[in-house]
């Protein structure tokens, strides 16, 4: 029944949303970067939180659940910080002090749900936390960068949940599954306004970084249980678009902070003229099938040795077929590929 009536209250939320939007001119605009070709409503993705706060609620009138207010708040900072700069932008400094103070949080979290793994004096602690407070923070931004094509970023968030509740009901629980669901419901009403022809709704910086951190969770919370790194492959589309493209621009001497227009999904859409819908569910079928496989290996307990022989190097041959295909997109430059856009028609 809660799932249910926070389906309902969702999709009103957005149709009270959608007038106020306009009014106010909450609308992402059209530019050289643009996938899209008319203003398109944005900050949509408010109803990610909203859905989570239904699960806070599901949790608070539990009085068997310890309820997890440190990840509750990381999540709620984030939100609106986010949300903010949907409106207007925020200086890029206060929003990775927030992503820090949120991700630390979710350490914090996953602390107290894990005490048989962590201790507070072992050096080993602060060295994954460490590194896992620099891997988070990436794969926030990571999420954001996806949300640029409609179908995308709810594509590749289902290709990822449907693994984790197959894991979780069938191999090994980690987490409670009503975070799953709530997770699935905003997703798959975003997906109805988004994954169109002509978006009615973006997400904007709140719903990708909303449930982005959730999704990080998820994941690390499954590494940290099970010890096995495999797990993060469950975002291998993500990691290969988004962290590829970040070293690329990287290399080419590039302020990553700044917009741009190479994403492989932006060359095929916006230059290539290719249906989005359909390249965001191509990217969420790899995205699905090799987290079917990594659940097949998994639920036949093939030993972590086989799984990382078997995986990483289809990881590695992915993201080297998305180099080369990038690189013929771009005219033959991975690096140097300025020039060459800059003589592309707008």
């Amino acid at each position: 029944m809660e799932y249910i009536i926070t389906t309902i209250l969702l999709v009103i939320s957005l149709y009270i949303y959608f007038p106020i939007a306009q009014k106010r001119n909450m609308l992402a605009g059209v530019n050289h970067r643009s996938s899209h070709t008319k203003p398109v409503i944005t900050g949509a993705g408010f109803i990610f939180f909203f859905s989570y706060v239904a699960y806070a609620i599901c949790l608070w009138l539990s009085p068997q659940v310890v309820f997890p207010w440190p990840l509750f708040v990381g999540l709620t900072m984030l939100s609106v910080i986010s949300f903010v700069d949907d409106l207007e932008e925020v200086w890029f400094l206060w929003r990775l002090i927030a992503q820090v103070l949120g991700i630390l949080l979710m350490l914090w979290q996953i602390g107290i749900v894990l005490p048989q793994i962590v201790d507070l004096e072992s050096a080993t602690f602060w060295i994954v936390g460490v590194v896992c407070l620099g891997l988070m923070v990436g794969l926030l931004n990571m999420f954001n960068f996806m949300d640029g094509l409609n179908g995308m970023l709810g594509s590749l968030v289902i290709a990822s949940l449907v693994p984790l509740w197959l894991i979780n009901n069938y191999v090994t629980p980690f987490v409670d599954n009503q975070l799953i669901y709530f997770t699935a419901i905003p997703t798959l009403i975003f997906m109805f306004f988004n994954a169109r022809k002509q978006a009615v709704c973006f997400s904007g910086d709140v719903g990708a970084i909303a449930v982005g951190f959730v999704m990080s969770y998820l994941v690390l919370l499954l590494v940290l249980q099970t010890g096995n790194v495999v797990f993060f492959a469950f975002f291998v589309m993500i990691f290969i678009e988004a962290g590829l493209t970040i070293i690329q621009r990287l290399f080419a001497g590039e302020n990553i902070f700044k917009p741009h227009r190479i994403h492989l999904f932006q060359l095929l859409c916006n230059e290539g003229k290719r249906n989005h819908v359909l390249v965001s569910c191509c990217y969420g079928g790899i995205q699905l099938a090799v987290g079917l496989l990594i659940v097949a290996m998994n639920y036949y307990q093939m030993p972590q040795m086989y799984q990382h022989l078997l995986v990483w190097p289809i990881v590695g041959a992915l993201a080297l077929t998305y180099l080369l295909y990038k690189r013929k997109k771009l005219g033959g430059h991975l690096l140097g590929y300025k020039e060459y856009l800059n003589k592309r028609p707008e």
